[in-house]
């Protein structure tokens, strides 16, 4: 009786590891912050000097070891282009093909109800050479005076989880993206010191 049991619990922690396995390379960004916002997987896209925003490394985190990304308007920057949108992407590979899948990661804004910040991440069709031009296949924006009974971050608590569903499809491979959108509406948002968001602890997995 109790050989058979162990077989079941066996297979069904194997079942549970598999459905656990996180498809982001680097998803606590820990290398990119030990290469000082440098990757070979992730994406940045920014340019700081031509206003249209800038993406590095930072040391605040959401759990364990230190790495996130910040994405900010910085406030020496004489101009700037509040319609680009900073922030990262990745092209994952290898999911399985035709399959429900969650994509999440966890979104710090200390700016409050106020902030003109609001994230903008999802999942696209890979365009090999051309990123943040594929089809959407699903998407989201949140703002953190939603966030307030979101899962937060055992580190640094102004971390906040976000999430959304999605299908992998037939090619089994996606790009996600995370980027700061900004409201402007009657006016641009006072720059008198830098406007700044962090991104940390991504994650795709199998539903």
């Amino acid at each position: 009786m109790i050989k058979p049991l162990l077989i079941a619990t066996g297979l069904l922690a194997s079942s549970l590891a598999f459905s656990a396995t996180n498809y982001v390379v680097d998803p606590q960004l820990t290398d990119y912050r030990s290469n000082k916002g440098k990757s070979p997987v992730w994406l940045s896209h920014e340019d700081s000097n031509g206003g249209l925003g800038d993406v590095g490394s930072s040391g605040d985190t959401a759990f364990d070891a230190k790495g996130s990304a910040r994405i900010r308007f910085k406030s020496s920057v004489p101009t700037h282009d509040f319609s680009s949108k900073p922030g990262l992407t990745q092209v994952i590979s290898g999911l399985p093909a035709n399959t429900d899948m969650s994509y999440s990661l966890y979104y710090c804004d200390k700016k409050g109800a106020e902030s003109p910040s609001t994230l903008y991440f999802g999942v696209r069709e890979v365009v090999e050479g051309a990123p943040l031009t594929g089809n959407v296949i699903a998407e989201s924006r949140v703002h953190t005076r939603d966030l307030g009974d979101a899962p937060m971050g055992e580190v640094k608590d102004c971390f906040r989880q976000v999430s959304l569903d999605f299908n992998s499809g037939a090619s089994g491979n996606v790009e996600i993206f995370s980027l700061m959108e900004v409201y402007i509406g009657d006016g641009e948002p006072n720059m008198t010191k830098d406007m700044e968001v962090r991104i940390d602890e991504f994650s795709v997995t199998a539903k």
